[in-house]
Parts: C-alpha cells; structure tokens; sequence
C-alpha cells in the first residue's frame, strides 16, 4: 500500500491496525505491507486522498506448494504433509482467510478502482518483469524518474537471498521467523515437482468454481 500517512502497519490484531492507520499525524508517503483481506482493510485506508493499493496474486498451486515448504521449514512440531496441505487449502483454511476470497476481493476492487488498486499477477512479473515494472511505476505515478534495469536489480530473487540481513535464520522481535525462511525459488511452476495429477486437478476444479463469472484466471506454466 503507498498512502500519505506516517505509520506502519502492526502484526498484531485488526484493531490495533486500524489504530495505527486512523490516528497516525501526516506525513510523507510511507510505503506499507499487508496479508489481510480486501474486507478487513480500515476504510481510512481505502477512502485516503492519494491512498494505492497494489495487490500481487500467484498461481494457486504454487501459492500452495510455497506455502507448504514455509510451514514445514518454519513448524516446530512434526513435518507438515502435503495431502493434508491440499486439503486444508481447498478447505479454505489459510492463515490470512480463503486464498480465492482473498484473491476475488482484490480483484474485483481493482476493477472498481483502477486508479486506486492496482491487481498484477506473480507469474507477469517473473515473465516480462520491465513491462509489468514500467506498468508499477506508472500507477504510482513515477514513470518519469524511474531506472528500469536498477529497479529489476535491487528487486531480484538472486540478490535479494544473497543480502547478509536474508541469510539471517534469528527471529526478530516482531518476527516469528527468521528472514531466511522468506526466500526459496520463486520459481513458477515450481507445483509440477510436487502435486500429483489428482492434486492438481482437484485443485484446477476449485479455481474454475471460485473464478467463475469473475473474469480472472490464472495461468499454469
């Protein structure tokens, strides 16, 4: 989110940010990051002179199979299976809310209010990275002084896993894992290496259900 409000967002509950961002004094545009949904941004947020949303959806399956090796890499008690990860999921049981809710909620913002929210996919980004870079920029309305090719760097995979800060494996205050577990491929299509065809149509079935008459799709490959 790019907003004029001089505040970050807490980890804590839906209260405490609403607190933040309601009774924060202004200031310069400050830069934040979320996983709530749509619905449970405060309305201060959505309805703030200047206020962008730029929300970034992946491929279900890879979003799944992501999350999955985050859990398992991440969870103290015993390892996570992946059967139990396509059920839970298809379930929509997510630790930020149904991944399609999530998704739709976005989406249909973003057509609502183009000027406001901006919707991209992960997949674009990987694919053709200065179109969808140049697209950022002119959203945020920085097309005139922007470096393509810095920006693509600074934001690579490659370097960004490379940074001493990334490589660091304490929890943080704040945090509930180390940086290190942030980073793996970020690969797309990464999926085919661990669902298996019933998986990965019981999970195609579900997208066609929950996107149907939405006008959103997703990409495999």
């Amino acid at each position: 989110m790019w907003f004029p409000l001089s505040t970050s967002l807490s980890s804590k509950t839906k209260s405490n940010r609403q607190h933040l961002l309601l009774n924060s004094p202004p200031g310069r545009s400050r830069l934040l990051h979320t996983h709530l949904p749509c619905s449970y941004l405060p309305e201060k947020v959505r309805s703030s002179p200047g206020c962008k949303l730029v929300y970034v959806a992946r491929n279900p399956k890879d979003t799944l199979v992501s999350l999955w090796h985050f859990l398992n890499k991440n969870l103290k008690a015993d390892p996570f299976p992946l059967e139990r990860a396509v059920e839970t999921f298809c379930r929509g049981v997510m630790p930020f809310g149904p991944f399609y809710e999530h998704v739709v909620g976005y989406w249909e913002e973003s057509e609502k209010r183009p000027d406001e929210v901006l919707f991209l996919k992960y997949e674009d980004l990987c694919r053709n990275p200065r179109e969808q870079v140049r697209m950022l920029a002119m959203f945020l309305g920085r097309e005139t002084n922007i470096d393509v090719e810095k920006v693509l760097w600074r934001s690579s995979m490659n370097r960004l896993k490379e940074l001493k800060v990334n490589k660091d494996d304490a929890v943080k205050e704040g945090q509930h894992v180390g940086n290190s577990a942030f980073f793996r491929t970020g690969t797309v299509g990464d999926w085919k290496n661990y669902l298996t065809s019933d998986m990965a149509q019981r999970i195609d079935q579900l997208t066609r259900l929950k996107l149907q008459g939405t006008g959103l799709s997703f990409d495999d490959e």
